[in-house]
């Protein structure tokens, strides 16, 4: 009985310490500006679901929903999605959107655009840094 409980300890105090090692880093999310090619001025909502890479670790790769509403009457063609994060390239973030660009978003509509977002092999000064903020861009056209 008594190996057993030695045995016990060991894994728990192996695992403390794992958790020491991979911390778990929370990000919120703002909306961004967006970026038309022509017609007349953008009225889209953008607003990434920064609550899909709450706990993100070094290493991981999280699939982020990122709402996009086009307020405007008529179509748009949305030509990108794109990420920026406030870490200063300190946790090492990248960004692959999902899907196939240019899609239409009809007036006064939403869908929500996947983007795949891994985070790399983070500077030990992003670890608990809880001011993490990602904001989110659309590019695109109207007619």
């Amino acid at each position: 009985m008594k190996k057993l409980i030695i045995a016990g300890a060991a894994v728990v105090a192996l695992a403390g310490g794992a958790l020491a090692v991979w911390a778990a880093y929370d990000v919120t999310g703002s909306s961004g500006g967006q970026g038309f090619t022509s017609g007349q001025a953008a009225n889209i909502a953008v607003d990434p679901d920064e609550a899909d890479l709450n706990g993100i670790l070094p290493s991981e790769t999280r699939t982020m929903d990122v709402s996009v509403t086009n307020n405007n009457v008529q179509a748009i063609a949305v030509t990108g999605i794109s990420l920026a994060f406030n870490d200063g390239g300190l946790c090492g973030f990248s960004v692959a959107p999902l899907g196939t660009y240019p899609f239409a978003l009809g007036g006064s509509t939403s869908a929500n655009v996947q983007v795949n977002v891994t985070m790399g092999n983070a500077d030990p000064a992003c670890e608990n840094n809880s001011g993490l903020t990602v904001d989110a861009t659309v590019t695109g056209t109207l007619p």
